[in-house]
């Protein structure tokens, strides 16, 4: 993959990078910022020309950030706020002295700090959350080794990657990675992530092969994406 470079499009500026794809990827992130992966040999104006194709999708991806962004409630740090895991919202009951450390018991995440101050209770249960994404990132993949060996593709292994714009992505060589942000999401939207990112271990690209093969192992995919998606 080339290093980005910004280009002017009919949707604005974007970020554009190249790979070994075959089509123009186009993502807009939470931001608003377009951003585009093109195969080496697509012209600017080619990629300028299927931006504004998909102009009024764009469009309807930045209001509906836009609108998010304005009625999303930033997460606390401090006794009594709520914060999810497995899709669940537990509270937080933080008290100060301690050495530091989370345990999740009776509803509540019980965080002991050297102080109270929200930015040590946030980088504990973060690495909380890590090491957790780990364990059921890894426990959900190796589900999936006898499957993966079946069909003579490489064992799955997990990698932990924070992506602005993506839950999970697959390497040919069986790496997996995973926004670790996802395991606060509910069980279902887990084992979807990981089934999409499995299948394409066969089928690099989102193509009418892959969806097939997703569509059997998932049959009701599209509503557990919906699902992750207003998650």
């Amino acid at each position: 993959m080339s290093e980005a470079v910004v280009i002017a499009t009919p949707a604005g500026p974007a970020r554009l990078r190249r790979t070994g794809r075959a089509t123009l990827a186009i993502s807009v992130l939470p931001d608003g910022t377009l951003e585009l992966t093109a195969p080496h040999d697509a012209t600017e104006s080619k990629i300028a020309g299927k931006v504004r194709q998909r102009l009024r999708w764009i469009v309807r991806q930045r209001r509906a950030f836009a609108d998010m962004n304005r009625n999303r409630v930033p997460l606390i740090y401090a006794s009594g706020a709520t914060h999810r895991y497995l899709g669940r919202q537990y509270r937080l009951k933080v008290r100060s002295g301690g050495g530091g450390g989370v345990k999740l018991a009776g509803g509540y995440f019980h965080i002991s700090a050297e102080s109270n101050q929200p930015e040590e209770v946030e980088a504990l249960l973060n690495a909380w959350y890590r090491s957790k994404a780990l364990e059921q990132f890894t426990d959900r993949l190796a589900q999936w080794e006898k499957w993966c060996a079946a069909r003579k593709l490489p064992r799955p292994k997990v990698r932990l990657l924070r992506m602005p714009k993506r839950w999970g992505s697959a390497h040919r060589n069986g790496q997996i990675s995973f926004n670790p942000e996802l395991v606060k999401a509910p069980s279902t939207c887990i084992d979807y992530v990981i089934a999409h990112e499995v299948c394409h271990l066969q089928h690099p690209q989102h193509d009418r092969a892959f969806f097939t093969l997703l569509g059997q192992l998932i049959p009701n995919w599209q509503a557990v994406k919906a699902r992750l998606e207003n998650f």
